[in-house]
Order: structure tokens, then sequence, then C-alpha cells
């Protein structure tokens, strides 16, 4: 067996030997339509062009009368200028290739040919009965991704934390070819705990500097209130952080899922989209996480990364829906100035009352 593969388009497939005419060298892919040589024959004898003058009345074969098995190829008569001497070899393989395009690549594969003889002229080759097929995914050809393009989804290939942070780096640095190339199904496990270990990291990194903050601030002051109150926080705290709210995050992130959802498909009601599933919006939520990182810086870590985490769930919410900004943003925004509309209600309320 043999692989010819097309050097301008990557088009390949393996071929039995004995299907190809033993002096053949060149080959036209029939995806492209570009001639190459597939293999160099050593043991060609140059042609001589005095040799076609010498003969001319030598009768040219028809183009489709079959060819002899181990004929020399290279001693047929070429064009009558005598100056393409490899003519005949580019027929012999484009009717190779011919043969190719109708075999059917889901069917099983034939038994060899056996070898033909000087004797017994070879099968000619069938016309192509549908259309090109497609390739054999290979590594040569390019169709074969190497795992999930979320290194977090791909842990074995990866490893734990190196798969961790490069794709938190995806999505800080490219977020709309992270997003573009993100899976919109396959589970949601490795998502939610992607972002519940940056929302933990981010809420221990604050719950450190707020215990490191009132100690200093009681020894300023000499306040025993605030004293009492950084102990009562280390005593309980490490309770609300391990389990209640881990809980809180996740009955968050399926209300948020399915409210923006809603709007994202009221919206593809009258634009007339397509979109993609709820668990789309559900990835898209979780990993834009990503900017929680920030909460290690005290203060303002969490409102820089908060703000950061909108813009790429918008950017998210674009490329895996493949919708419009206007559309991702209005599905986005929409559901916060709702709250925010109730929290203002609210609190003129207890003013008035």
């Amino acid at each position: 067996m043999m692989r010819i593969l097309c050097p301008m388009c990557g088009f390949g497939r393996e071929i039995d030997l004995a299907k190809i005419p033993p002096r053949a060298q060149m080959a036209t892919c029939p995806r492209c339509q570009h001639k190459f040589r597939f293999r160099v024959v050593d043991d060609l004898p140059p042609a001589d062009p005095r040799a076609a003058d010498r003969s001319p009345a030598a009768p040219r074969p028809a183009p489709s009368s079959p060819l002899l098995g181990g004929q020399d190829l290279s001693a047929r008569p070429g064009p009558a200028s005598g100056r393409d001497p490899l003519a005949a070899q580019r027929a012999a393989a484009e009717q190779a290739w011919k043969h190719l395009q109708g075999v059917k690549p889901e069917g099983p594969k034939p038994d060899p040919a056996p070898q033909a003889t000087a004797q017994e002229p070879s099968q000619p080759s069938p016309e192509p009965t549908s259309a090109p097929f497609r390739p054999e995914p290979t590594p040569e050809s390019g169709l074969v991704s190497a795992g999930s393009p979320v290194p977090f989804e791909d842990l074995p290939r990866h490893g734990f934390f190196p798969g961790l942070w490069r794709t938190i780096t995806a999505v800080l640095k490219t977020p709309s070819a992270f997003f573009r190339s993100m899976p919109v199904s396959g589970g949601m496990a490795k998502p939610l705990i992607f972002h519940l270990l940056l929302a933990e990291f981010m809420m221990v990194s604050q719950y450190f500097w707020g215990l490191s903050s009132l100690a200093s601030l009681s020894q300023y002051t000499g306040s025993q209130e605030l004293m009492d109150l950084g102990m009562g926080m280390a005593g309980t705290g490490p309770i609300l952080l391990l389990v209640f709210y881990p809980l809180l995050l996740i009955l968050r992130l399926m209300l948020m899922t399915g409210i923006i959802h809603l709007l994202l498909r009221a919206i593809f009601r009258f634009t007339g989209g397509p979109g993609s599933g709820a668990e789309a919006t559900f990835r898209v939520l979780c990993y834009s996480a990503a900017p929680l990182l920030m909460g290690v810086v005290p203060f303002f870590g969490p409102l820089m990364g908060g703000v950061w985490s909108l813009v790429l769930t918008v950017i998210g919410l674009k490329e895996a829906h493949r919708t419009s900004v206007s559309a991702a943003m209005f599905a986005v925004f929409l559901p916060i100035l709702l709250l925010l509309a109730a929290a203002l209600g609210l609190m003129q309320a207890g003013v008035k009352g």
C-alpha cells in the first residue's frame, strides 16, 4: 500500500500499488487539481527524442484502451514534438486518481488485485459514480483535533494545574477565539468546577484580607468589639466558605442561566437566529468567571474582576450562540438593571417608612 498526499491541499488516500502502473510518477489531486510527483522511479530510462522520429508510423493507443501490466510506459511514443516524455506517466497517474474517486470510504476495502503480467492486460479504471470522497481523518490532513480545545476539559493531556492556568489565560487573552472554539455541549461538571474554584479563591482571599484588616484596626483603636468581630469571623468563616457559599454559587448560576437563556430565545424568535442550547449559556457563564482571579487584590480586586467578567460574558454569548453584540448585551444587562431598580425601590420604601 502507498499513501499519496497532495502537497497543496493535504488531500490523501492509501491505494494499492498493484493498481498503479509501475512507472507512473505524476498525479493530479481530485480536490484542487494540482499536479505533483508522488514518487520517483529510479530505474526510469532517459527518453530519447530521436526514437520517436525514427518510428513515426507506430500507432498510438487510444486513451480508452487498457494498459498492459509491466509495459514500459516511457517507451510509448510521446507527442509529435518529442518534448514531453512524461506525458504517458501523467496520463496513467490521472487514470489511477480517477479510479480512487469512485471508491467509497465507508465500504470495506477491496482485496488487493493480483499483479498483472505482461501477457494479461489489466482492467480499465471505472468512471467515478459519485462526488469525490472525503479523506479519512488523519493527522496529516489536519482533520483530527487533539483533544478538547478547552485545556481544563482535557486534564489527562494537560494536567490539573497546567490545564486550569491555560484555560484562565486563554479566556483573559483571547476571549473571542476561546468561546468560538468552546464546545457548546459535553457536560456541565468541569465548567462548574472551574467556576467554583475561582469564586472560592476570590472569597478566601477576601476573607483573609478582611481578617487582617480587622486585626490591624482593632489593635490600632483598641476596640474590643472589633476584636470580637474578627474572632467570630475566624470561627464561622470556613464553614460559610466551604459549605454554604458553593451552594449559593450553584443556585445563582442556575438562575442566571435560565434568565439569560430565556431572553436570548425571545430575541432569536424575532430575529430568526438559530442560537445554541441552554448548556452553551451555562458554559459561558462558568468560563467567564476567569477574571475573579483578581480577587487576590484587596478592596478593588472583586469589583474589577466582576466588571471584566460581565464583558467576557457578553463576548462569550455572542460567539457561542453566533448572535450579535447587542443581543448578548441585552440578555446580560437587562436582569442587572432590573435588580438595581428593585434595590433602589426597596431603599426608597425603607427611607419613607
